[in-house]
């Protein structure tokens, strides 16, 4: 049960935005889009069901912006994740990784990106990270993509679906080459002998 929230000042309404937003986010990674509703969300951010009109006119409002914060926070992660090796090849390996780790713990989010894309750039942000990627992965030598952002849709079709079998067969066997083996396939980078292959 939620504590109900302080009164906030006059000009905090960005804040309040932000609370349910927050509120929204944890109950889709709880339980799904089926509880993102304005009663529960204002519940869950201590706030009476009112108090959210101002702000979101109804839940498919709600869940575009979950959707949208989703896709930023994701992008701040593939980001990351790419500034970890000096290595391009290792990099892309390691956005992708990222990309299936938020798929995993963020499940809720994940499917309500995937429910609600960004129509004007289905897969933003993560295949402009992936093109960019590859396209370095090209320029050392390190792929053979000719068209890195062909190649960039592709991988990203192919994480989705690893991203989306996963959360539907929990119990299956999956291969542990399946990953590195789709990204090495699918991206067209070569592997080095020895450890950091």
């Amino acid at each position: 049960m939620s504590v109900a929230r302080p009164r906030g000042r006059r000009g905090q309404g960005a804040l309040l935005r932000d609370d349910i937003l927050a509120a929204a986010t944890r109950l889709l990674d709880l339980g799904g889009e089926h509880r993102v509703t304005l009663r529960a969300v204002a519940r869950e951010a201590g706030i009476t069901a009112p108090s959210i009109y101002p702000h979101f006119p109804d839940p498919p409002s709600v869940l575009k912006a979950a959707a949208d914060a989703g896709r930023a926070e994701l992008a701040a992660l593939l980001t990351a994740s790419a500034t970890r090796s000096a290595d391009p090849r290792r990099r892309l390996h390691d956005a992708c990784r990222a990309y299936l780790d938020f798929a995993t713990t963020r499940p809720g989010c994940y499917r309500v990106m995937s429910d609600h894309p960004d129509e004007t750039a289905p897969g933003a942000p993560t295949t402009g990270h992936l093109a960019a990627l590859i396209a370095e992965c090209a320029a050392t030598g390190r792929s053979t993509s000719t068209d890195p952002e062909a190649d960039a849709v592709a991988l990203w079709l192919g994480l989705h679906g690893i991203a989306h079998q996963r959360a539907a067969h929990r119990l299956f066997p999956w291969p542990a080459d399946l990953v590195p083996d789709l990204v090495t396939a699918l991206s067209g980078t070569t592997r080095r002998a020895g450890p950091n292959r």
